[in-house]
């Protein structure tokens, strides 16, 4: 339950006594006193008033943490000082006293910072004795950001779902022609021969053709649903097993590996084949990214999820049946020595079909994030240009099998 500020924080006063009797008009003002602190103490919203000169009269404790407010301000500060943060905030306080038709439902968006917005939808009232005169107003206020991400974030998985049916039948029509341009070359260089400039050509097409069709079959990948599939496994030689590949397809002399896993790390639910794949992608980017020479280090531990030391951590709020809270990631890094990434590039690093490698199709990243993502995890990458690059891919620590893909 929110307390008030200090614009009206704690119990009211006890019943008054008079000369050692209790006074009852006075214990009875006391006891509605009571009553309406209590009734703004519960209310689910932060609740703000002010008299008609523009000084605060209260400021509830809910409504101090959604203004995000350094000190509770005092009953009697001019709103102009307690509110120094929010100006448009304060215009709306003082035009309330100058409108005929206050908004029963409004938003406006405060600057919490060069970078932050919060929304906050409410509704103003003013306060008038009995008489009429309108000597006060009220703001009643909720946070709506986290309303307005999840509606943004719907609408983004509505635009996304679209793109991928349409980027799936582009994928599917592309593939047959490709495959009749294949056969076209093979029989025209079996009737002009094996050897010569015209068959030289031929292959080039061909290697193309098998380049395209490489990065379609990339592309269908991610657009199109990737089913998980749960089960127990233990995380270590899943990251043997990948590195192994990994240094097969790309592995240089002068390239280091230092594995630092922690043998105490359980096993936990997991899509054995997608994490597996996960770490390939990142460590062969990373040994490229390294050419001939540098040092691979691969770190293994168990950290705690965000709120772990109060309740069990949720990622998605949406998926709470088929998804249990946890309280510990399991957390692999993969470092390099390599050239670093440029700042203006690591946003872009997990958009599908982003890249900077010559003949690079862009896909193992995204990939590598969508399936993390399917998990329940966390994928992120820290770098700076001649400082090599940090990818950390955070899992839940999940041991029981209740979790549905």
């Amino acid at each position: 339950m929110a307390r008030l500020s200090a614009a009206g924080r704690g119990k009211a006063a006890d019943p008054v006594w008079v000369a050692g009797n209790p006074s009852e008009e006075t214990a009875g003002r006391s006891r509605d006193d009571r009553f309406l602190r209590d009734l703004v103490d519960g209310m689910r919203c932060g609740v703000l008033s002010v008299d008609r000169g523009g000084r605060l009269v209260m400021l509830n404790e809910l409504g101090s943490e959604i203004l995000e407010l350094e000190h509770a301000p005092a009953p009697g500060t001019p709103i102009e000082q307690a509110l120094r943060r929010h100006p448009r905030l304060i215009q709306v306080l003082r035009e309330s006293f100058t409108m005929s038709n206050l908004p029963n439902r409004a938003e406006i968006d405060l600057r919490y910072g060069p970078h932050r917005d919060k929304r906050i939808g409410f509704t103003l009232s003013l306060i008038a004795d009995d008489a009429g005169r309108i000597y006060g107003a009220a703001v009643f206020f909720k946070d709506l950001t986290q309303v307005e991400h999840k509606e943004e974030q719907d609408r983004l998985k509505d635009r996304l779902a679209a793109l991928g049916r349409m980027a799936a039948n582009l994928a599917h029509e592309m593939r047959n022609p490709l495959a009749s341009i294949k056969v076209s070359c093979s029989l025209l260089k079996r009737r002009l021969g094996e050897s010569g400039d015209t068959a030289e050509l031929i292959d080039k097409i061909m290697s193309e053709v098998v380049r395209l069709n490489r990065t379609i079959t990339s592309s269908l990948d991610f657009v199109r649903p990737l089913p998980t599939s749960l089960e127990l496994a233990q995380v270590q030689p899943v990251i043997l097993e990948a590195l192994e590949v990994a240094r097969g397809r790309c592995g240089r002399a002068g390239v280091r590996f230092d594995t630092q896993l922690d043998p105490s790390v359980p096993a936990f639910l997991m899509d054995r084949g997608q994490i597996r794949q996960v770490f390939e992608n990142l460590f062969l980017n990373a040994m490229q990214a390294m050419g001939d020479s540098g040092t691979l280090t691969v770190q293994l531990a168990v950290v705690a999820a965000p709120g772990a030391a109060s309740i069990p951590y949720r990622p998605d709020e949406e998926d709470t049946d088929s998804w249990p809270a946890f309280d510990s990631y399991v957390q692999v890094r993969v470092v390099d020595t390599g050239p670093g990434i440029d700042e203006k590039l690591r946003d872009r690093l997990f958009y599908p079909f982003f890249t900077t490698k010559k003949g690079g199709s862009g896909v193992g990243l995204s990939l590598s994030k969508k399936i993390v993502n399917n998990h329940r995890g966390l994928l992120d990458v820290e770098s700076r240009p001649g400082a090599g690059a940090a990818f950390t891919v955070r899992l839940p620590l999940v041991t029981t099998a209740t979790a549905e893909g």
